[in-house]
């Protein structure tokens, strides 16, 4: 795999993916009491929707690299999924980090920076696909006026 000849809204879904999926495991909210600290990760309530779209998108997002996704016969153009599992693991990252604000530690921060930015990856993605390119065709001619 050539990573310097992948399209920039493919590099920042991969490389802000393997970050979120990093970062998700880290303590969202923490609490420290007499040198003992508990916290929770992204992995909690709606944190559970978001890390299976970030999964999901990573997958997408190689087995388009690879090759893998080629024979699928979809309804949509391919950089149309990756746009949707896009949208949606910024969406609950975001709800996540909006959920839960108390006791919100660094990594929460981190998660939602990276939830931007894989918005910006769908943003370049939709971009790039020939489903979004207007449309050069001309219109069809009108019919004949009745004789």
């Amino acid at each position: 795999m050539n990573f310097a000849g992948l399209s920039i809204g493919t590099k920042v879904l991969l490389v802000g993916g393997l970050a979120l999926l990093i970062d998700s495991f880290l303590d969202w909210q923490q609490i420290s009491f007499l040198g003992h600290s508990a916290g929770q990760s992204m992995w909690h309530g709606i944190g559970v929707v978001a890390g299976l779209f970030v999964i999901a998108l990573l997958l997408w997002e190689i087995g388009q690299v690879t090759g893998v996704t080629g024979q699928l016969q979809l309804p949509v153009p391919a950089t149309l999924v990756s746009v949707g599992l896009a949208a949606a693991t910024a969406l609950f990252t975001i709800i996540k980090f909006l959920v839960a604000h108390q006791l919100r530690h660094w990594p929460a921060w981190i998660g939602l920076i990276l939830a931007i930015v894989i918005a910006i990856g769908g943003w370049f993605k939709f971009g790039e696909s020939p489903a979004t390119a207007p449309m050069t065709t001309t219109p069809p001619a009108p019919p004949p006026p009745p004789a």
